[in-house]
Formats: C-alpha cells, sequence, structure tokens
C-alpha cells in the first residue's frame, strides 16, 4: 500500500498574518522596502520560529517572509514556520542577506538598532550597502504590548502551570530547608507540569532576605515561624507568567503581617482602577498612596509593575514616569511591595488583562492574610 503523501501548509496562521499586516501598514511611510529581525522574540511572533542565531526578513509589500539559518535549524523552520522560505546559508548571515535583497529587488532595508551589534552591522555594510541600511522604529515593543486570544491563552496557561507547582511546592516546604532547595523544587514541578521553563531564576528568600527585591535564593534556611518571598513564574509556548506571594510557616511576625496587609490593601486597589484609557502612571499612583499613607513610601522604591509575554519584562510599565494609558490587550503585573532592611519583606503580584471594559486577573491563588500562613 503506497503512503499517504502530506500536504505541506504554505499559509501563514491568521494571527501571524494579521501581526505582519499590522507591522507593514505601520512602516511603509519610512522608506524601507523590508525589516530585518534580529531579535528572536520578534522572530517568533511574527513567523513562529523559535530557534537562534537565525534572521528574518519581512518584504513589507509582500506576504513571503524569509529566515535566514543554517542546517541545524533546516528541519525545525519547515516545522514550526513551514509557510516561510528558508535561506539555508552557505555563506556568512549578512553574505546571505544581501543576496536576497539583491534577488528582492530591495531598495532600503529597516534594521533593528537595539538588537544588532555594531560588529554585525559592520559585514551589513559591506555585503548590503550603508546606504541601503535604514534605522527605524519599528513599533513592534508597542504591537507586542497588546497579546491576541492566542496570547492570553498561553499566558493563562503558564499561569496554572505555575500556580499549581507553588501550591505542591507549599505542601514539600518545611523547617530546615535551604531557599535554594526551596526554589529548585519549585522550578521542577513547573517543567513537570508543561513549563517550557522559568520565565526567570526564581526568587526564594528566608526572612530578612526578603527585604531584597531581586534577592537570589542561596543556603539561608526556612524557619517555623518566619516568612517566605517567593517570586517565580512559567514560559507556555515562549509565553511568561509571573507572580509573587509571601508565605509563612505556622504563623506571622507581627511587622511582616502588617506590612502584608498594607501591600495587599495597596495592589487590591491598583487592580480595581485598571481599565481602557487610564494613566499608566495613575495606577501607580493608586497603589503608592495607600503604602505611602500608611507611612511605607520609602520602603516602595520599585515601579508597581509591567508588561509580559515572550519577554518577561515588556510595555506597558506602570509607574509614575511613564506615559500612555491603558489599552484593552494589555496584560501587566501588579506588584507593590514594603521592603525592611533587616526584617524582611513584602511583595504580592498577580497578572492581570485590560479588558474594553475593564480588566480580569488571570491568577487566581489565595492571597488574603490568614491563606498565607501554612
Amino acid at each position: 500500500m503506497a503512503q499517504k503523501k502530506t500536504t505541506r501548509k504554505t499559509t501563514a496562521p491568521s494571527n501571524l498574518t494579521d501581526r505582519v499586516r499590522l507591522l507593514q501598514k505601520r512602516l511603509r511611510p519610512s522608506g524601507a522596502s523590508a525589516l530585518l529581525l534580529t531579535n528572536p522574540r520578534d522572530i517568533r511572533y511574527l513567523t513562529g520560529f523559535v530557534g537562534d542565531d537565525s534572521w528574518a526578513l519581512i518584504p513589507l509589500r509582500s506576504s513571503k517572509a524569509y529566515i535566514l539559518s543554517d542546517f541545524r535549524f533546516d528541519e525545525q523552520i519547515a516545522k514550526e514556520a513551514p509557510h516561510a522560505q528558508a535561506i539555508i546559508r552557505k555563506k556568512s548571515l549578512a553574505e546571505e542577506l544581501a543576496t536576497l535583497a539583491n534577488r528582492l529587488r530591495l531598495n532600503k532595508v529597516a534594521l533593528q538598532p537595539d538588537y544588532l551589534t555594531l560588529a554585525q552591522r559592520k559585514p551589513l555594510a559591506k555585503h548590503l550597502g550603508a546606504k541601503r541600511l535604514l534605522k527605524t522604529d519599528d513599533g513592534l515593543l508597542q504591537q507586542r504590548a497588546v497579546k491576541d486570544a492566542d496570547e492570553v491563552k498561553a499566558i493563562r496557561k503558564a499561569l496554572a502551570i505555575q500556580q499549581q507547582a507553588f501550591r505542591e511546592t507549599c505542601q514539600f516546604m518545611k523547617h530546615g530547608q535551604t531557599e535554594n532547595e526551596v526554589a529548585a523544587y519549585l522550578e521542577y514541578r513547573m517543567r513537570a507540569l508543561g513549563a517550557d521553563g522559568v520565565s526567570f531564576p526564581s526568587i526564594v528568600a528566608a526572612d530578612a532576605n526578603g527585604s531584597l527585591p531581586h534577592a537570589v535564593p542561596g543556603k539561608a534556611k526556612i524557619k517555623a515561624g518566619g516568612s517566605v518571598l517567593i517570586d517565580w513564574g512559567a514560559r507556555y509556548n515562549g509565553y511568561c507568567s509571573d507572580m509573587t506571594r509571601v508565605v509563612a510557616l505556622g504563623k506571622m511576625k507581627p511587622k511582616i503581617e502588617e506590612v502584608y496587609q498594607i501591600v495587599l490593601d495597596a495592589q487590591m486597589a491598583a487592580i480595581e482602577a485598571i481599565e481602557p484609557g487610564k494613566k499608566l502612571s495613575e495606577i501607580d499612583k493608586v497603589a503608592r498612596d495607600v503604602i505611602t499613607k500608611a507611612g511605607y513610601g520609602d520602603q516602595f522604591g520599585h515601579s508597581l509593575g509591567h508588561g509580559l509575554g515572550l519577554d518577561i519584562h515588556e510595555q506597558p510599565v506602570l509607574s509614575g514616569k511613564a506615559k500612555g494609558v491603558l489599552v484593552p490587550g494589555h496584560v501587566v503585573t501588579v506588584e507593590p511591595g514594603i521592603y525592611l532592611p533587616g526584617v524582611g519583606g513584602v511583595r504580592i503580584e498577580d497578572d492581570v488583562l485590560v479588558t474594553p471594559k475593564g480588566h480580569k486577573v488571570l491568577s487566581d491563588l489565595p492571597k488574603s492574610l490568614e491563606s498565607a500562613i501554612i
């Protein structure tokens, strides 16, 4: 019996097509003929290809995308981006790009200056010609800030994984374990539950170490009656989630209990204020005012939150200095904190989707003071 032939998909998924068309429309007035993507996250966002050491070329008046790579990724490109044309290089990336640009008769190739080193630009200028290189803002940071339904679905799945891993870690955690042990178990469980990996190295900070907003897990031991700040996240289909909780074994110290409630009140107030059209700085101010009124304004030194997606830190930023407003499709963290050197710290963080009429909290782990006692 003859084998059935499989038909290779040659049209891009509609979500990728929509993303490319939006990019093309935005960049056409720039005078560019195409955009050269050198940021791996943008390549994934616009083509679906997740490999590295590769470039992608997006012509502005064609539906065809080109991925310049090498033999290591030939099969992977066919699987992940069958709609794109793979250019499996025999020469350098710059030389292959020049050949492709000449074949497509591209007059100007826009670059991503934030993701292109001087060492990479020099051969581009040599082989393509410096006059054909165009520096422009591609607007992808702002475009990627607004998530489509598939992206939100991936973030939700990442959250489901990380939350289940946290529940299991709380059951695992006990007096005498080190921060390293707890972090290792938490990350193992996220992988075992289906995560691609972690969004960032997990923070597990016992007692006084909790006053360090970006504490690195170490040999410090978790103690009964002590607090533990855990900031962790999972990746699923490349998309990040990000949460923070503080728990205490058996009971919570009075000072940590005091600031816990203040931080929780600040976070809930800020989340409640989230809706389309609200200034980014205004959301930060809502939380900051609660903490300042309680007398701890100087102990909340970072911004309220940030966007997330293929990168753990994306646009928009919820800070007092931020410009712009929230729009439907933004997914932001809301993470106020109070940090007391020598005592510890409290930060409570959830991921929130801006909807057409308001907001939706995507994470649902309990965060009441009572739930923090394990």
